[in-house]
């Protein structure tokens, strides 16, 4: 994964940047891909998308067949587990995901313009992607984060023109559904070199990630804390009489285990 030798504790912190502005999606996909039976089913499972391109360089999947064994693990299809959610496509079921951003597509009238199709081409790089049951998902991918958006209504492969509305689904209360669509529009976050910011759960999410890649790669808990705190710091007080620094790591790698093995599933209903 992430963390390599030793040698890389310095700079480790740096590369999950990346994370700052996950969805819930994007971070279920950065446990489940670390699970070494998913990661098997994943390199052995057979081929069943169909691609191709569209206009304003949207691109199109089909799924040629329901995948079950995807499905097991809350997927539509295996994306690659090589991947982070930034740079592979990962669409998650409607029964895993419930709560996902949903739009009404329908027919559009003469002069009206359709908002979200304009932003989204703007600002973001589209999927389509048309499940085995013919129902149609798109994965709006920004330059930090990404969202997988259900539709509902007429097809936007329509010959027709239509337009896409916003629409509520899934959610228990009106607050619910207003608290998505405001995290949704991270995705049109722009490019800037501002210093990462975590929410306080993404910031135990990736702490978790962390401390889980450095296990993996054979790190001790000292060094593993050594990540998060320096070595001038870890000299001084590791061998001191507090244990909360090495309670703190197990603490870490617990976490990140359990999210690993399965506990993923609940992120897809957490607000971060």
């Amino acid at each position: 994964m992430l963390v390599h030798t030793i040698e890389d504790l310095n700079d480790t912190l740096v590369r999950y940047d990346y994370t700052a502005n996950l969805s819930r999606g994007n971070w279920a996909w950065e446990f489940a891909r670390r699970n070494s039976s998913l990661r098997a089913a994943a390199y052995s499972a057979q081929p069943i998308l169909e691609t191709r391109s569209a206009c304003c360089d949207i691109q199109l999947l089909r799924i040629r067949e329901q995948d079950h064994q995807a499905e097991n693990w809350g997927l539509l299809f295996f994306p690659n587990p090589d991947q982070s959610a930034l740079t592979t496509h990962v669409f998650w079921s409607d029964k895993t995901y419930p709560r996902k951003v949903a739009v009404h597509v329908r027919e559009r009238e003469p002069g009206e313009i359709d908002e979200i199709f304009e932003k989204s081409t703007r600002l973001c790089k589209i999927i389509h992607l048309v499940d085995a049951f013919e129902h149609e998902h798109i994965l709006v991918k920004g330059k930090k984060c990404s969202i997988q958006v259900r539709c509902s209504g007429k097809s936007l492969l329509s010959l027709e023109p239509v337009k896409m509305e916003f629409s509520i689904s899934g959610f228990s209360t009106m607050q619910d559904h207003v608290n998505a669509l405001n995290r949704a529009q991270k995705v049109y976050g722009d490019d800037d070199m501002s210093p990462p910011v975590w929410s306080r759960k993404g910031l135990g999410y990736r702490n978790a990630l962390v401390a889980l890649d450095a296990h993996d790669a054979g790190l001790t808990y000292r060094e593993t804390a050594t990540i998060f705190y320096g070595e001038k710091r870890i000299s001084e007080e590791w061998g001191g009489p507090s244990s909360a620094m090495k309670s703190e790591m197990a603490r870490l790698l617990a976490k990140g285990q359990r999210l690993r093995d399965g506990e993923y599933f609940s992120l897809l209903e957490e607000n971060l």
